[in-house]
């Protein structure tokens, strides 16, 4: 039933138009779609801002309703889909607050698509055109590309910068960036897990490549298991039980052995990215406390 509905809808923006007269931008062109909009409706809005797109013969009106139909994508979380209808407004060259929104727009959903360089890139542009001081929401965003992207020194200078153009306390801006070094001094010291370490320290000392990368209960359970099977090979063989001792002696201590090294730098690995994700949530935080405190200025 949706996409029969889905198909109506888009039968009637494909075939309808001789019914409708032409848009302009001295028109009330939105009410229907931010009604809808308004309404939570949000699927249907967006087809709604995208026949005003159709129909419009102005080019402000059709990079208004663009962003809007953006916003109703957002709202159903749709950030790909968002993005890609944006690139079509990228060349716009009109109303400057107009250009600078879908610059913006376009960045976030790049971001929020997991597109971290092309937003980057998209408010690098975007600086180098409007020049500073921006908006509060562009320099958030821009720190949290830069921490994902993990440019720690850029983002320093980025946060500094940010602090210059709006901070009106020196002190608190030595506080801020203070406490961005804490953060990321802390964060980058758990990040020094080396897998490839790990696995050599447990080559020569089974279980320590695992209490390195910080799983001692796995460190603990390998080195025993690899010390009960050779004990249970000794047994055997001085019991006269060669093959068996091969099979449930020797097997096992070689699978236990070699698993362990391969286990110790896969523990390194997932711990280090588990780490990096928790200092990318710190920052994340710290950033949107500092935008709450510059807010007050």
């Amino acid at each position: 039933m949706k996409w029969n509905n889905v198909f109506c809808l888009t039968c009637i923006f494909l075939c309808a138009t001789h019914s409708i007269e032409k848009l302009s931008a001295a028109e009330d062109v939105f009410e229907k779609a931010n009604t809808l909009f308004a309404d939570g409706y949000f699927f249907e809005a967006a087809i709604e801002y995208e026949r005003i797109i159709f129909l419009s013969e102005s080019p402000e009106v059709r990079v208004q309703s663009n962003l809007k139909k953006a916003e109703s994508l957002k709202q159903l979380g749709s950030f790909g889909k968002a993005r890609s209808d944006l690139q079509r407004s990228l060349n716009y060259r009109g109303n400057d607050s107009l250009r600078l929104e879908v610059l913006y727009q376009f960045a976030f959903c790049s971001f929020m698509a997991g597109f971290s360089f092309e937003a980057y890139a998209t408010l690098l542009h975007l600086r180098n055109v409007f020049k500073e001081p921006h908006e509060h929401r562009i320099y958030l965003l821009e720190s949290l590309v830069l921490t994902d992207l993990m440019h720690w020194e850029d983002l320093r200078n980025h946060l500094q910068n940010w602090m210059v153009n709006y901070a009106e306390n020196e002190s608190w801006t030595q506080k801020t960036l203070q406490a961005y070094d804490d953060i990321l001094d802390k964060g980058l010291r758990a990040l020094e897990i080396d897998p490839e370490r790990a696995g050599i320290l447990s080559t020569f000392l089974p279980g320590s490549g695992q209490f390195y990368a910080g799983e001692a209960g796995w460190g603990i359970l390998n080195a025993f298991s690899q010390l009960a099977s050779l004990a249970a090979f000794g047994v055997m063989v001085y019991n006269g039980y060669y093959i068996a001792s091969f099979f449930a002696g020797l097997g096992p201590f070689q699978s236990f052995y070699f698993g362990g090294i391969r286990q110790a730098g896969d523990l390194a690995t997932k711990n280090k990215n588990s780490r990096l994700n928790e200092l990318q949530t710190a920052l994340a935080q710290f950033f949107f406390e500092v935008e709450a405190g510059l807010l007050d200025y």
